[in-house]
């Protein structure tokens, strides 16, 4: 079968479709992470919310009066940060699977196996790589901004606009020819973080448009998801509500708060769960037609 953008922009869906079991895996999965998380970070989180509410009404003008948020905000992505890259190896290389390993459907394709550590030090050298490119791009349009605001010529401001365009073309042209590293990974069952260029070669712009495709249907998904969150949300009151406890214990926070909390999690539990299969499950399935390999077969040990 050859490669066919729009074919592999609703794989997705027919993840959903073929096992749906795996979606309420996922959203379970995603559930237990949120909560986990909630636990470890729950009291710096109110009182982030409380710090910037404080902030909004003072109306300040220094940069110190930010540093208290900034350092609140840095201690919980300490903690967060490092749940959240596992977490997402998981839920990947779980997609990955589903596309490409369909038999190996228990638990919802879920695993903490040699896949998740791949596509774990894939994930980290891709944003490595996309850090540092960000870096030098942007620090050439910074340079190029401040020469131009010296020369005062306002005709230069152009080029200073395609600059701009020329480094978000680069940024999304790398995207492109590296978004099939970790179905690679997950296929041939070895880290590959470049063999994505080889594939992807000739293939940018039908690369480019499933992803714009499938970057359109997970914002459907979302704005459904919200139309149906959206009454529960008001009929529990919602997370705002919690800025007003802050100070408190986390039982206490739980005891007042539990219904709004359980919301947010379950809503957006599930709609993780969706939009992880409708982004990610493209990307596999250009792999597997790209390459032209059966659903399930093994290339590795």
């Amino acid at each position: 079968m050859g490669f066919s953008a729009t074919e592999a922009a609703f794989e997705g869906f027919r993840v959903v479709r073929r096992k749906p079991m795996a979606v309420i895996f996922w959203a379970l999965f995603y559930m237990l992470i949120m909560v986990a998380a909630l636990a470890l970070i729950g009291g710096s989180l109110i009182g982030l919310m409380g710090m910037a509410e404080e902030l909004e009404a003072t109306t300040p003008t220094s940069p110190e009066a930010f540093m208290p948020i900034l350092a609140s905000y840095m201690a919980i992505l300490a903690v967060v940060l490092p749940v959240s890259l596992v977490a997402s190896a998981m839920i990947y290389a779980a997609v990955a699977r589903a596309v490409l390993r369909p038999a190996e459907s228990a638990f919802g394709y879920l695993r903490l196996g040699m896949d998740e550590v791949r596509v774990l030090v894939v994930s980290l050298v891709l944003f490595v790589v996309f850090m540092a490119l960000t870096a030098l791009l942007g620090g050439i349009v910074g340079v190029a901004i401040a020469v131009t605001a010296a020369a005062e010529a306002p005709a230069l401001w152009l080029l200073v606009v395609l600059l701009v365009l020329a480094a978000i073309a680069v940024c999304i042209w790398l995207a492109v020819r590296l978004s099939l590293a970790i179905p690679i990974t997950m296929a041939e069952r070895r880290i590959a973080i470049f063999d994505s260029f080889a594939l992807t070669k000739g293939r940018f712009w039908p690369l480019l448009g499933m992803a714009l495709l499938a970057g359109v249907m997970s914002i459907v998904v979302s704005l459904l998801g919200s139309l149906v969150g959206m009454p529960i949300q008001l009929a529990t009151g919602g997370l705002e509500g919690l800025a007003g406890l802050e100070g408190e214990s986390l039982p206490v926070i739980i005891q007042a708060a539990w219904p709004a909390i359980t919301a947010w999690i379950v809503l957006n539990a599930v709609m993780s769960a969706l939009q992880v299969a409708v982004v990610y499950a493209p990307f596999s399935a250009a792999y597997r037609d790209i390459k032209g390999v059966d659903a399930g077969a093994s290339t590795g040990g």
